[in-house]
């Protein structure tokens, strides 16, 4: 495999006119002929056309925005998926059988790696599978809002772990210090035996129930759970994969929406997950997939996203199919980040050439340095590493 970079044009681009898509149109719901214009200046799409816009001729693909990623660990996706016997009867007793090896390998090493390299991983794997936008469970750690972190992050929220692991007090106060306008998380329910059948109760008991209530897996929640639960709270967010890896079940997906609850779709980090977030909708029609993300933005307060037009965030993917290595282009913030030869070279940009997962992709040259320079690995993903520093020695 051969790196290859591009050299930008020399003259000042003011934005990228895309002719020839096929974008999600809400209120036909189907996807329509139209181009769109990436404004350059503040990464904003717009309608029309402009003279200084140079032309990228997506040739009928089929666009969509930028994916939401509804639950992730981002610092933990560098871990090899983990179980210790066939089933739980709830995530609890596994977490206790984790946190006892923590101090074993791998899991040693791992967990010493520099805070920065872990959310970075991440970030890539989101942003490999066409993710543009995450939702992290977890302190809102500095580096997940940095400019240049590969994806954007849910700024305002407030969160607990478990009532298992987090203690009455510490979920109480964080529920309410959360503001209304803002969204609260927790994993509950993570399990099928009386314990995970108990914990909705049991919140509820504490008074954390409210349209700004989130709830992650559900699995043991009951018909009465779910009949109190669903009309009341946001949403619940699932992770069928980890589910069924851990717990051998499936979360109420059908019972909940039918009890007229929203349901969105997280991939979990790879401490469980068995892949990405496209894995999770591996079974998605192109419509429904587009269906989703703009319910998923409108349920998490992202006014931005979710869709493709005039004042949306330049968030778009290509997919020819459910893997990331048919992932054939991730544009965020108007910038091109990976994608098929084809189309990227079309942007001019610099790029190097990458296998993800054993097909040639090419990688935003800033990114594959970052990728470089970083002490963790991402698994499938190889960079021509002799071209990386031969770009390096020239810069």
């Amino acid at each position: 495999m051969e790196g290859l970079a591009r050299q930008a044009p020399t003259i000042t681009l003011y934005g990228f006119l895309l002719p020839n898509a096929r974008i999600w149109d809400a209120v036909a719901q189907a996807f329509i002929a139209r181009d769109f214009y990436i404004h350059f200046w503040d990464r904003r799409l717009r309608e029309g056309r402009n003279k200084a816009s140079t032309a990228i001729d997506l040739k009928g693909a089929i666009v969509l925005p930028g994916l939401i990623n509804a639950h992730d660990h981002l610092a933990i996706n560098h871990f090899p998926r983990t179980s210790f016997r066939p089933i739980y009867p709830n995530a609890h007793v596994w977490g206790e059988e984790v946190n006892a090896r923590l101090d074993t390998e791998p899991y040693r090493s791992l967990r010493a790696a520099p805070l920065a390299d872990k959310l970075f991983i991440g970030a890539l794997k989101n942003l490999l599978s066409g993710v543009t936008t995450v939702v992290h469970h977890d302190a809102p750690h500095k580096p997940l809002f940095a400019r240049n972190f590969p994806v954007r992050v849910l700024r305002d929220y407030g969160w607990a772990h478990t009532l298992h692991f987090t203690p009455r007090e510490e979920v109480v106060c964080s529920y309410r210090e959360t503001p209304q306008n803002a969204l609260w998380f927790i994993h509950l329910a993570e399990g099928t035996d009386e314990i995970a059948q108990a914990e909705y109760a049991r919140l509820k008991e504490w008074g954390c129930i409210s349209a700004n209530t989130v709830l992650i897996h559900g699995v043991g929640l009951n018909a009465a759970d779910i009949a109190d639960a669903a009309p009341r709270i946001r949403a619940l967010i699932v992770c069928p994969s980890t589910n069924r890896y851990l717990l051998g079940a499936e979360p109420p997906i059908e019972e909940w929406q039918a009890a007229g609850g929203t349901v969105l779709y997280g991939s979990d980090s790879r401490l469980t997950a068995e892949g990405d977030l496209l894995t999770e909708y591996r079974h998605f029609s192109p419509s429904q997939l587009a269906q989703q993300m703009a319910l998923t933005a409108c349920t998490l307060n992202l006014p931005k996203t979710g869709f493709i037009g005039t004042g949306s965030q330049a968030d778009f993917v290509i997919l020819d199919g459910m893997t990331r290595a048919q992932v054939r282009l991730v544009v965020r913030g108007g910038q091109p980040w990976i994608g098929d030869a084809d189309v990227m070279v079309q942007f001019g940009t610099k790029t190097v050439a990458v296998l993800v997962d054993g097909v040639e992709k090419y990688i935003d040259a800033g990114l594959a340095r970052r990728i470089q320079a970083c002490s963790l690995q991402e698994p499938g993903l190889q960079i021509d590493a002799p071209y990386i520093q031969r770009w390096f020695f020239r810069r």
